[in-house]
């Protein structure tokens, strides 16, 4: 609970709830109104005013939702942090349309926050009619961002409350353009319900950080991100390449350039991999500095790359998913981390695919070993490969584990017989002869097919998991069992796939 009663501060943006008919005829166009207007048309706020909550309200220009992007994300970020110690939790009133955009932007934004910041709003205006939606989110929400004065948990997050649930806002989607239960969060359940009580599901609700962690504002974004949307018969055009050529960033000559590209894949992460020159469009663009990330079509399930054929080779070209993450809360995602003068590319799609905000269900965690391109060949017994211990990268504890993966990159499988190659993987093997399927870091054995160049992949989940923590070193002895087989590869990384404490 919150130990004492600050009060709320309401941040006043316009939308429908601040609406109503422009003239005296009901069927007007709808205009927003001042904030004085709308408070004093909403008389249960002055109810819980009078039982002794403090409500106090700043506003940015109101606008129609639709004309609201990272300049006033800006305003209503900066305005929560002068105002932060002064109140015990934020509510922004806000449009319908672009509600989950500005919920994902301040979720990035606001680091280390220890408050409610709830963001609300209504297909109906209580200024319109009295059948509406506007007045009971208005209330429920002031009451969500004051949980001393209504005695529920504190939720410190960026929420968005609508229609009687409460969801992460960087979890939600809308999915209604009138009904009154406009938005639902596909991966998470809401994070409290309410009917004649507040219930808040306490076990989905991320942590208050602790004091030593101190709230901070990061104001600065990056708008040069793109999306692309993959459909049968893209990659028979040139029109990818269209939209990447020409606006890629060359900080010598055009700094405000294309940063990021988001690629709408179908299921899993996957789009057309037998058309070259489409597939070279997104790999160059890559090398040229810009980052291409890749969220799921679907609503529900995310991006696994290397799962099926296609998206291994995705992986290979340098795409990065970020799980289940929604469409909105990758560009917001992406134009947050962008706006870091201090990240590069690779640190930028490395901070894509972990969760910052409790964004998406599962974080990667990606160990790269100092070796050397190489070639493994055997034309003798015994023949086998050491890849020297590193400290595996991650915040992860051992039970949220989901997927290990050893993984070569720019690598090939070749066998002069042609048919199946077999391998045994080892972890933590000091010599080659104590090799033994009683070793507490045996793998298991795999058969790999031929390939050429691509990504190789062993499953070390289970020895890992059992034998490392982050930070422990981890090396890996591979032993080629096939006669006149080899394995090439171009670099050698460990990939953690790790579910979120709080999801």
């Amino acid at each position: 609970m919150a130990g004492s009663q600050k009060g709320v501060l309401v941040i006043y943006t316009g939308g429908t709830i601040g609406s109503k008919p422009r003239d005296p005829d009901p069927d007007s166009p709808q205009v927003v109104v001042p904030w004085e207007e709308l408070q004093a048309a909403t008389p249960e706020l002055l109810r819980l005013l009078q039982r002794g909550l403090r409500v106090d309200c700043k506003s940015i220009e109101p606008l129609d939702s639709c004309n609201i992007g990272p300049k006033e994300w800006q305003q209503i970020a900066g305005m929560i942090r002068d105002s932060y110690d002064e109140y015990e939790g934020f509510m922004v009133l806000h449009g319908t349309d672009t509600m989950v955009y500005t919920a994902s932007a301040l979720s990035f934004m606001l680091r280390e926050l220890g408050k409610p910041v709830i963001l609300t709003g209504a297909q109906r205006s209580a200024m319109v009619d009295v059948r509406n939606d506007a007045t009971q989110n208005f209330i429920t929400s002031v009451l969500l961002a004051a949980p001393s004065f209504s005695k529920i948990p504190v939720v410190p997050e960026v929420c968005i409350y609508f229609g009687g649930k409460l969801y992460r806002g960087n979890r939600t989607i809308k999915r209604d353009t009138a009904g009154y239960d406009a938005y639902e969060s596909p991966n998470i359940p809401p994070l409290g319900e309410v009917g004649d009580k507040i219930v808040i599901h306490e076990d989905l609700i991320r942590p208050v950080p602790p004091p030593t962690r101190r709230f901070n504002v990061r104001t600065q974004l990056d708008m040069n991100v793109t999306t692309i949307l993959g459909y049968p018969g893209l990659q028979n055009t040139d029109l990818a390449r269209r939209q990447l050529e020409g606006i890629i960033a060359t900080p010598s000559i055009r700094p405000d350039g294309l940063k990021a590209a988001i690629v709408l894949s179908y299921g899993s992460g996957n789009i057309p991999t037998l058309w070259p020159d489409f597939l070279k469009s997104f790999q160059e663009a890559r090398e040229k500095g810009v980052v291409v990330a890749n969220v799921s079509q679907c609503r529900r399930g995310g991006v696994e790359l290397g799962i099926y054929e296609t998206s291994a080779l995705l992986l290979e070209l340098g795409f990065c998913g970020g799980s289940d993450i929604t469409l909105e809360a990758a560009l917001c995602k992406l134009m947050s981390l962008l706006g870091d003068p201090d990240l590069t590319q690779e640190e930028v799609e490395e901070a894509y695919q972990r969760s910052i905000a409790g964004e998406q269900s599962f974080s990667t965690y990606v160990t790269k070993y100092p070796m050397k391109p190489g070639v493994l060949e055997r034309d003798k017994s015994g023949v086998s490969l050491r890849v020297p211990g590193r400290p595996i990268e991650g915040g992860w504890t051992p039970n949220r584990v989901y997927r290990a993966l050893l993984r070569f990159r720019g690598a090939s499988v070749a066998h002069a017989k042609r048919g199946p190659v077999a391998f045994r993987v080892f972890m933590n093997l000091d010599k080659p002869e104590d090799a033994s399927t009683d070793h507490p870091g045996f793998v298991g054995t795999f058969k790999k097919e031929p390939q050429e160049t691509g990504i190789i992949v062993f499953d070390v989940t289970r020895v890992l998991v059992a034998l490392t923590k982050p930070g422990d070193r981890a090396s890996f002895t591979i032993f080629l069992d096939t006669d006149e087989a080899s394995l090439s590869w171009r670099e050698v990384e460990v990939a953690v796939v790790a579910r979120e404490a709080a999801v």
